[in-house]
C-alpha cells in the first residue's frame, strides 16, 4: 500500500516541480530586457518593474483588477448569502435542489461561455434592452459607453461566481448544530433573527473560504474582459491579466513576465493566510 501510494503521488510531485520551475523561470526573466527585438536578454535588475509601474496602461489595468476583485468579494458574498438564506429556510427539499441547481448553473459552464451569453444579453437591440423597451425604459449602451462598460463586466463576473459563494454559505448553514436552531425556534425567533444570531456567527468558515476564492478567481480572470471588450486594447475593460496577454502577444516578454510575477505574488499573499488558517483549524481538531 505504501508503494502504491508513492506511485500515485509521483504525477503530483512531478507537476509541482514543473510548476515551481516555470514560476522561477518567469521570475528570472522579469528581471531581464527580453523581447522580440532582443532575443538574447541580459539582467537589468528592477528596471523592467520600474518601467512597468510608470506605464499608464499597467496602472489602469491593475486598478481595474483590484476594483473587480473587491466588487466580486463584496457583492458575490452578499448574493451568495442571500441565496443561501432563502434556500436554507425553504421547507420543500425538492424545490431547494431545483433552485440550487439553477443558481449554480453558471459554475458548470466555462467562463468563456458565460461571457458569450452575456454578450447577447448586452446587445443593444435584444436581450436586456429588448425587455427595457417593453417597459418603456431607455436602452443602455452596456458595452459601448465608458460609464457602463466596467459595471457590465462586474455584473458578468459577480453573477458567474455568486453560485460559488452560495455553496459555501449553504454548506456552512447546514453544518450548524440543529439543537441551536431548534432552541431559537422554541424561543419564537423569526428566520431573520436565526440568520443573524445563530447561523452567521457559526458560519465564518464559509465567509473566509468564499472571500479567498472569489478574490483569487476574479483577480486572475481573463475571458470576460477579453471577450466583452473584443480584444486586449480596450482600456475601459483591461485588467492586469489581459494586459499581460497583450504584452506577450506584442513580444514584450520581460514586461509580461513582470506582470505575471506581480499577479502571482498577490495571489500568494491571499492564499498563504487562508492556508495557515486551515492548518491551525486542522491541528486544533487533531
Amino acid at each position: 500500500m505504501r508503494i502504491q501510494g508513492l506511485l500515485m503521488a509521483i504525477p503530483t510531485i512531478f507537476f509541482s516541480f514543473l510548476l515551481l520551475y516555470l514560476v522561477l523561470w518567469n521570475f528570472y526573466y522579469s528581471f531581464t530586457n527580453w523581447s522580440l527585438l532582443n532575443p538574447h536578454p541580459s539582467f537589468v535588475g528592477f528596471q523592467t518593474y520600474a518601467s512597468l509601474l510608470s506605464t499608464e496602461y499597467f496602472s489602469i489595468s491593475f486598478l481595474h483588477s483590484i476594483l473587480l476583485s473587491v466588487g466580486t468579494v463584496v457583492f458575490g458574498n452578499l448574493l451568495g448569502l442571500l441565496f443561501a438564506s432563502l434556500l436554507y429556510f425553504l421547507g420543500n427539499e425538492r424545490m431547494r435542489s431545483v433552485y440550487l441547481s439553477l443558481l449554480i448553473y453558471p459554475l458548470s459552464i466555462s467562463m468563456a461561455a458565460n461571457s458569450l451569453i452575456w454578450l447577447w444579453l448586452f446587445n443593444i437591440h435584444i436581450g436586456i434592452n429588448w425587455l427595457l423597451h417593453l417597459l418603456h425604459i431607455p436602452a443602455l449602451l452596456w458595452l459601448s459607453s465608458p460609464s457602463t462598460e466596467f459595471p457590465s463586466l462586474m455584473v458578468v463576473v459577480i453573477w458567474a461566481y455568486a453560485g460559488l459563494s452560495l455553496i459555501f454559505y449553504l454548506a456552512a448553514f447546514m453544518g450548524v448544530d440543529k439543537t441551536l436552531i431548534e432552541a431559537a425556534r422554541i424561543d419564537r425567533a423569526n428566520p431573520f433573527r436565526i440568520l443573524f444570531r445563530v447561523l452567521l456567527p457559526n458560519s465564518m468558515n464559509g465567509f473566509i473560504v468564499s472571500s479567498a476564492l472569489l478574490f483569487l478567481f476574479s483577480f486572475r480572470i481573463f475571458s470576460p474582459p477579453y471577450l466583452l471588450s473584443g480584444g486586449p486594447t480596450n482600456i475601459f475593460l483591461q485588467t492586469s491579466v489581459v494586459y499581460m496577454y497583450y504584452l506577450f502577444t506584442t513580444e514584450y516578454f520581460a514586461q509580461a513576465s513582470a506582470v505575471a510575477t506581480i499577479i502571482t505574488a498577490i495571489a500568494t499573499a491571499v492564499v498563504i493566510p487562508y492556508a495557515l488558517y486551515g492548518i491551525k483549524r486542522w491541528m486544533r481538531h487533531e
